[in-house]
């Protein structure tokens, strides 16, 4: 009687195993496993479904020879099937909130480009934006192909390893395909809108450039020059008058940068300031020097 007993626990000291796992199982492992590669999903499920199986074998009962014992299995291994059953369900639950997540980042990101893309024109101004996003789009293409890989790959985890098909996830996945190539289409229609207007961008970006340093050079010689430099006038009406001359300052900087980030995206010239020779200087700083109290 004891041997058989013995060698029913030999036989089934795997379950040690799974006991082990189901223990330390709690919402921290599949933090830990978020962006992890799918293999690692797949090889969990894998683990899961396995010993779900294994365990549903687990004979209910065992009775020694002679009837002389009897060892109820049924409790133990009905638990343990719960426990698998639950632990499947919360990683497919993880696995759809990846997909959805993951899903509306990355179709929100590229709605953004695309929109940009869409609105672009011969205003030069919209060319100099369109430019500096198209810029990004290629640094950031193969980053955005590998997320949308990614995504696609939970999407089939889902299908083959938990057989589940689920229209909302179905829809899910065709909306981000969509919007992809919606992406990739407009990401090079203008590409090639801008490339055969090149001939007649680069002149007026650089006309603009010029145009923007001439104009900052000006806000600081007036910030230098006249009543400012005069002790006497009145120190808050000055202050107040700096002020907008610095924020005038740094609008137009601001403009002068997205004009350089076009201009950079058209002719491969990483610094199109090196072309005009206007040492600009950051008004903000002459101004605090002259008015040290100028918040």
């Amino acid at each position: 009687m004891l041997w058989e007993v013995k060698e029913f626990c030999k036989e089934h000291h795997w379950m040690t195993g799974i006991h082990e796992f189901l223990q330390a199982w709690g919402p921290q492992k599949l933090e830990s496993m978020r962006g992890c590669p799918i293999k690692n999903y797949m090889m969990l499920v894998s683990r899961v479904n396995m010993w779900q199986t294994d365990v549903s074998n687990i004979p209910k009962k065992l009775i020694t020879t002679g009837r002389l014992l009897q060892l109820n299995c049924y409790h133990i291994q009905a638990e343990m099937e719960s426990k698998l059953d639950g632990v499947r369900k919360d990683i497919l639950t993880h696995v759809q909130n990846e997909c959805w997540t993951r899903s509306q980042q990355l179709i929100t990101e590229l709605t953004d480009f695309t929109e940009v893309f869409q609105t672009i024109n011969s205003d030069i101004h919209t060319i100099a934006r369109c430019s500096q996003k198209l810029n990004q789009a290629n640094e950031q293409y193969a980053e955005l192909e590998k997320r949308m890989e990614y995504i696609r790959a939970l999407h089939e985890l889902i299908r083959n390893h938990f057989s589940l098909f689920s229209a909302e996830n179905e829809a899910l996945d065709i909306s981000l395909l969509d919007v992809w190539e919606a992406f990739q289409f407009e990401k090079s229609q203008a590409s090639e809108f801008l490339i055969s207007k090149r001939h007649a961008i680069v002149p007026k970006l650089q006309q603009l450039i010029a145009a923007a340093l001439v104009e900052l050079e000006g806000l600081i010689e007036n910030a230098l020059s006249g009543p400012f430099m005069d002790p006497a006038q009145e120190q808050r009406s000055m202050e107040r008058q700096l002020i907008s001359l610095e924020r005038q300052f740094q609008n137009t900087a601001s403009h002068l940068s997205e004009l350089h980030h076009a201009y950079a995206t058209f002719t491969g010239t990483e610094d199109p300031c090196s072309l005009y020779h206007h040492p600009v200087r950051d008004p903000s700083t002459e101004i605090r020097v002259l008015y040290p109290e100028c918040p």
